[in-house]
């Protein structure tokens, strides 16, 4: 008898540390379970965050910008340009005319400034044999319509354009000189790669999203050369649609003083 209760209490001792032995094993597993998924949400997250820094760094990378410019303003049709700007929530560069800011469209000029658009120098009489007769008549037009502007807005602008281009006949000859006496007063030239052709006959709105719609697809960063001059309403009806156009697109829009590179005829930039 008493042997048999011996052994039922070696029984029991036995079962009891088996019992402890599988409590421990399954809390261990329990545990290390546990473990292996905090260590693998953290892996996770990381790998989270570095794919939207991936994803943020390729949208920074190819992310689209048009810079809208207009040449010959202002004109009895700025202020309407810049009520579709505003409403767009979109920035442009206008290249302005000299003789034009006075009266009451020195107050349209101070009113792109405050809106957030760039200004730059295009000429100050715009009359091709007498600004284009040399280097000299050239720079002095230039150096009028940048003190119009510095006298009657106080900006200083950081661009100018050649009238037709820099690529122009009248001065190819002696553009680069131009070129470097405007570099010594800070202030670049600049082109386009896109163009409305809206000065160009009598366009319609449809033809000058046309030409502007034709080329703009070719570039991230196009320069599209539009006017604003009173002779340009078809310019100011296409306005509206092509910022729209463009957005649909995926581009957005800013000043062209903010291009990475300058946009000049014979360089794909």
């Amino acid at each position: 008898m008493k042997g048999r209760q011996k052994r039922s209490r070696r029984e029991r001792a036995n079962q009891a540390v088996c019992l402890l032995l599988l409590v421990t094993v399954f809390a261990g597993m329990l545990f290390s379970q546990e473990r292996r998924a905090q260590i693998s949400s953290v892996i996770n997250s990381n790998e989270n965050q570095e794919n939207v820094k991936g994803k943020e760094k390729d949208s920074s990378e190819g992310q689209k910008v048009a810079y809208l410019t207009f040449d010959d303003g202002p004109s009895v049709l700025t202020k309407e340009y810049l009520k579709i700007l505003k409403e767009e929530d979109v920035h442009a560069t206008f290249f302005l005319i000299g003789q034009q800011v006075d009266g009451e469209l020195v107050d349209v000029v101070r009113q792109e400034v405050d809106e957030g658009h760039e200004i730059g120098l295009h000429t100050y009489c715009h009359v091709a044999d007498k600004i284009y007769c040399s280097k000299e008549s050239y720079c002095e037009d230039l150096e009028k319509t940048k003190l119009c502007l510095e006298t009657k807005i106080g900006i200083q602008p950081k661009l100018f354009r050649f009238p037709w281009g820099s690529s122009n006949a009248y001065v190819r000859s002696y553009k680069n000189r131009v070129v470097e006496e405007m570099e010594k007063e800070g202030i670049g030239y600049v082109d386009w790669n896109v163009s409305g052709e809206d000065s160009v006959g009598c366009p319609s709105a449809d033809s000058i999203l046309r030409n502007v719609r034709k080329d703009y697809v070719k570039y991230d960063d196009p320069v599209i050369l539009l006017h604003d001059s009173a002779t340009c309403q078809s310019t100011l009806e296409a306005l509206r649609p092509l910022i729209r156009e463009l957005k649909e697109n995926g581009y957005s829009f800013r000043t062209l003083s903010e291009r990475e590179n300058p946009c000049h005829f014979g360089e794909y930039r």
